[in-house]
């Protein structure tokens, strides 16, 4: 966690520059009388006009096109392993130990000194796959970071009487050509989108999916909250190279929003259900640690909100080596091979520009 006192946020259409003003000691939260940098509103003012001013000097910059990021991405798990995975999965889950598996496998490269610029690569993601959700954190000193365009809201909470939550979970995707340039060739595009679209909706596999974390969630919550409802059941949000399907699930609760995060921790669509017996069979299936991928990424505020998305659609840059997680749930109808190719699907999503056997 890191406190985060002053910042600027790009939002598609707007920016905000913020900054937080210790106006008065605060006896019953020290800690913020020693973590706030100003202490003064004038103080904060002229620091807020000065990174408008290079907001605005930024804004009128004539940025090029991010270059390409050719990376060649190979996976931990070749396409046999992983579908030998698969099954063992499904012997499992016969056998009753769970009824779905969130399976994944981790694509890593190499990244020769001076071949990539973090900011061109988070930017070139963006390009190809604009999502709501997207991060970018990282620390120069070690060359390491996060390039999330994740799709997927884990968490919302604000605060006013009670907690108010929002949680929306993804299940079910669907590769999306790239819309044409062409005009006569956009009804033809259009037609297969929308056919891909409406197959995704019908699908008796993906709707499964879907409502075993809706129940899952719903449990989850159950166990806090004293109102939980499920608002819109399995529609479908469309990005640049997917369409998903998502159910929206709303909950009143008496419980801290810190106490929120942590009970429905983690995001029962990388994991499946029931948790604690599936992330153990995960472990042994997967044989590796997931680190941030699938967990999630947001902000708690002072007065009362946060905003969490799950870690998906990531690139993790360490060690001079780019990853990328990928996968999918698991039922007994799931088909190994559909499933691979799944996997390559949301890879693509995220890394078009990568290789991959």
């Amino acid at each position: 966690l890191t406190f985060v006192d002053r910042c600027v946020v790009v939002e598609p259409d707007c920016a905000w520059v913020l900054a937080l003003v210790r106006r008065a000691v605060d006896v019953e939260h020290e800690w913020l009388n020693q973590a706030c940098g100003f202490a003064s509103t004038a103080e904060a003012e002229a620091w807020v006009h000065g990174q408008t001013q290079r907001v605005r000097e930024a804004l009128d910059v004539d940025v090029p096109d991010p270059e390409p990021l050719h990376v060649q991405m190979r996976p931990l798990m070749d396409r046999a392993t992983y579908l030998d995975a698969i099954r063992t999965a499904q012997q499992l889950i016969a056998q009753g130990e769970s009824y779905e598996i969130c399976l994944t496998n981790e694509f890593q490269g190499l990244i020769a000194p001076g071949q990539m610029s973090a900011r061109q690569a988070y930017l070139r993601m963006r390009q190809n796959n604009p999502a709501p959700f997207g991060a970018f954190i990282w620390d120069s000193s070690n060359q390491s970071g996060i390039l999330s365009c994740s799709p997927e809201r884990f968490q919302r909470t604000r605060v006013d009487s009670e907690t108010e939550i929002e949680m929306k979970p993804i299940k079910g995707t669907s590769r999306r050509e790239p819309r044409p340039f062409l005009s006569n060739e956009y009804d033809e595009w259009r037609e297969e989108d929308e056919r891909r679209k409406q197959e995704l909706l019908s699908s008796v596999k993906e709707r499964a999916e879907n409502l075993m974390i809706v129940d899952l969630i719903r449990h989850d919550l159950n166990t806090i909250s004293h109102s939980v409802r499920v608002e819109r059941l399995m529609h479908i949000e469309s990005f640049a190279r997917v369409h998903q399907m998502v159910t929206t699930v709303r909950a009143r609760s008496c419980a801290g929003v810190v106490e929120c995060l942590a009970h429905c921790f983690p995001p029962g669509s990388m994991t499946g259900a029931p948790k604690t017996r599936t992330t153990q069979i995960i472990s042994q299936l997967e044989n590796r640690r997931r680190g941030v991928y699938s967990g999630v990424l947001g902000y708690f505020s002072t007065h009362g909100r946060s905003d969490w998305a799950v870690v998906i659609r990531t690139a993790v840059v360490a060690d001079g080596r780019m990853s990328v997680g990928t996968g999918g749930a698991l039922t007994i109808l799931s088909e190994p091979k559909a499933e691979w190719a799944e996997v390559e699907t949301k890879l693509h999503a995220t890394m078009a520009d990568s290789v991959s056997p």
